[in-house]
């Protein structure tokens, strides 16, 4: 079980790092931007997000590491963002640091403030924003696109999602899991998808691992999708290339 202490020891010795989840138009194959996902090397062994960052959830290191990630997709991706058109790069925010004045600032100082339109802000529905988190999630979205994130799957009920103004829902991996070329279509799939749809907000499926997957996908009229059927995750140069190709 790793600790608090430890994380914050990777941050300081520059353990962490990024790698970034091509997104993909579901109707064109094309590549439209990416997904920065934080990884740690541990002693040789790259640790999973899953098994650290819910230890870091509701403390101080949770926004340090946000603002780091900021710095990080600008040394990155500024330049590549800054000279294409039409591509976006998602980053996830902790919930409870918006409205708190750093988020703000660590856009500016990395230089991605500059470059807002081209970002998605990731918000986990694991949690759910403060009336002051809200507020500035409202204001954000003229800037930048927010993004429910792990959609279907979290704690939040409907009428809280219905407070939050957001522009994109990240429909959970767990339920494109249940697709199969075995059954049909599961309802709760087809549910969902015409949620976002009836509340006017664009799809990004996540997880799209086979054929079968990203058919059902195409057919429920999901307009994006990450997953292994497409790329696994890429280092910046990588994905770079990828975009290139597609």
């Amino acid at each position: 079980m790793k600790t608090v202490e430890q994380i914050k020891s990777a941050l300081e010795n520059n353990e962490l790092f990024l790698n970034y989840m091509p997104t993909i138009n579901v109707m064109t194959n094309k590549c439209v931007g990416a997904e920065a996902l934080i990884r740690w090397n541990h002693d040789g062994k790259i640790i999973s997000p899953d098994e650290f960052i819910p230890l870091i959830e509701n403390t101080s290191l949770s926004g340090l590491i946000t603002y780091w990630i900021f710095d990080e997709v600008a040394k990155d991706m500024g330049d590549w963002l800054h000279e294409h058109e039409g591509i976006h790069i998602g980053i996830n925010v902790p919930p409870e640091i918006f409205g708190r004045g750093g988020l703000e600032y660590a856009a500016l100082k990395s230089g991605l403030m500059k470059l807002a339109d081209k970002l998605i802000l990731e918000i986990t529905e694991r949690g759910f924003p403060d009336q002051l988190g809200l507020d500035a999630i409202s204001s954000a979205r003229s800037k930048v696109k927010i993004a429910i994130d792990d959609f279907g799957a979290g704690d939040a009920n409907l009428l809280e999602l219905s407070k939050m103004e957001a522009d994109i829902i990240k429909l959970d991996k767990f339920f494109i899991d249940q697709i199969t070329s075995e059954t049909d279509i599961p309802k709760i799939v087809k549910g969902l998808v015409a949620f976002a749809k009836a509340m006017e907000l664009e799809i990004i499926a996540e997880g799209v691992e086979t054929n079968v997957q990203a058919k059902v996908i195409e057919q429920l009229g999901v307009e994006m999708a990450q997953g292994w059927h497409y790329s696994k995750p890429l280092v910046a140069e990588e994905f770079i290339a990828f975009h290139l190709n597609h």
